[in-house]
């Protein structure tokens, strides 16, 4: 018998900090409730895309410009790509996202400028 991967382990084959998409219980932006449940987090997770060589390349561009960077993301998901900029010095500002849990994901590690939801910075362009 094979046991099926945790969210948690499918979060670091990814290369995600553990428990990125670990909400418990949220809100969807217009404020209806979910219960906490993994199959919204499988999905995202495998929506998403590995790490590792992204953050390299974000440390390459962030390299090649002096002073402040920004960036925004299209079709952010569960926010792989402002992860991967932030840490490499790079502040993220906007994120375009349709899919009400990885927007929840979004605002709990970035933030929601409009609603001072969690986190610290970001716009929501939808």
């Amino acid at each position: 018998v094979v046991r099926r991967l945790t969210p948690t382990e499918c979060e670091r084959l990814q290369d995600f900090p553990d428990d990125w998409t670990n909400l418990g219980d949220w809100a969807d932006s217009n404020g209806k409730k979910h219960k906490a449940a993994d199959s919204p987090r499988y999905k995202a997770i495998g929506n998403s895309l590995a790490l590792p060589f992204w953050r390299w390349l974000a440390r390459r561009i962030a390299a090649q410009y002096e002073g402040e960077v920004t960036m925004g993301s299209l079709f952010d998901g569960i926010s792989g790509f402002p992860l991967v900029f932030a840490q490499a010095g790079v502040k993220p500002v906007w994120t375009s996202e349709i899919e009400e849990f990885p927007k929840a994901v979004c605002r709990k590690h970035f933030g929601d400028e409009e609603t001072g939801e969690e986190g610290d910075f970001y716009k929501y362009l939808i």
